[in-house]
């Protein structure tokens, strides 16, 4: 059941974004400009990154046991979330904000920080001290 819904929900997900893409692409050359659609389109992924931050941390497979406790492994599934939402808080914030050029190399950067921190904490590579 759960596995149906979960495929339900993606599928969801999926004609939102399909639909908002469709819906910005039609209005642009008449109600909105081309770089304002651009920039809602940057703004719509960058939410979508922010809304699987949430669920991507849970589905992480168990790192290994041996090299660290229950505790730290949710310390470093929590980090990777909030890695993730600030990377794609980021990406929006650069898509909406940032000069339309630069929009999607200063945002894909602020999300590749956020996902690369994401990585590198549950791997276990470059954590100091306790991992509380």
């Amino acid at each position: 059941m759960s596995a149906t819904f979960s495929l339900g929900r993606s599928i969801l997900a999926a004609a939102f974004i399909l639909g908002a893409s469709a819906a910005l692409a039609w209005l642009a050359p008449d109600y909105i400009s081309a770089e304002w659609s651009q920039r809602l389109l940057g703004a719509l992924l960058g939410a979508v990154v922010v809304a699987y931050s949430n669920a991507i941390p849970k589905i992480l497979t168990a790192r290994a046991r041996a090299a660290s406790s229950p505790a730290a492994d949710q310390a470093a599934r929590r980090f990777a979330g909030w890695s993730l939402v600030l990377g794609g808080l980021g990406y929006m914030g650069a898509s909406l904000f940032a000069p339309i050029g630069m929009a999607s190399l200063v945002g894909a950067g602020l999300l590749g920080t956020g996902l690369l921190l994401a990585v590198l904490r549950c791997l276990g590579v470059g954590a100091s001290g306790s991992r509380t």
